[in-house]
């Protein structure tokens, strides 16, 4: 593997452990929000994340956008579900991958 690679993945590993919440019993709402909420790259993985899950892109709402090296990384919530979905996308919003944070049992 290459260094880019490292940084992708370093990023995507970072803002999967960000979204560790535990809440028993109800819809996980952040307590943090940074970035560009509205970019080119977050309404790209609000957009993936709606078309993953099946719902309309008006119950995806993104928390959280950190720009580094390798690309964005995106988290948002889903009306419904019990943690964040984690997104990666350049910036021109060309989507490397979307994954959810929570146990795969709750979707």
């Amino acid at each position: 593997m290459n260094l880019r690679t490292y940084a992708t993945l370093g990023l995507i590993g970072l803002s999967l452990l960000a979204g560790c919440v535990e809440n028993e019993g109800s819809t996980v709402t952040p307590a943090v929000a940074g970035g560009d909420l509205n970019s080119t790259a977050a309404n790209a993985c609000r957009a993936a994340i709606a078309q993953e899950t099946g719902r309309p892109v008006s119950d995806v709402a993104v928390f959280d956008v950190v720009e580094g090296e390798a690309g964005i990384g995106v988290r948002a919530t889903v009306a419904g579900a019990d943690a964040p979905w984690s997104c990666q996308s350049s910036p021109s919003g060309q989507v490397a991958g979307v994954m959810y944070t929570g146990s795969e049992g709750s979707l």
